[in-house]
């Protein structure tokens, strides 16, 4: 699953938990979920990260590369 779809999972998981009378085991078995999709969420974020700062490694090389010509 990609970023978006795991973050609007665990959007309804929320609303779930905060707006039903779920009974103990309910309400732990969707928290578990959303902890994982959360995860999901925070590696995906940082898996974008890392990719945008190389993007921004090569336009500055291709920036300072130009301007050295």
């Amino acid at each position: 699953m990609d970023f978006e779809k795991n973050f609007q999972k665990l959007k309804q998981l929320v609303d779930r938990l905060e707006g039903e009378n779920l009974g103990i085991e309910d309400s732990l078995k969707l928290y578990d979920e959303a902890i994982k999709l959360g995860k999901s969420c925070i590696d995906s974020l940082k898996e974008s990260k890392g990719k945008l700062e190389l993007l921004n490694k090569d336009l500055t090389r291709i920036s300072l590369e130009q301007d050295d010509q």
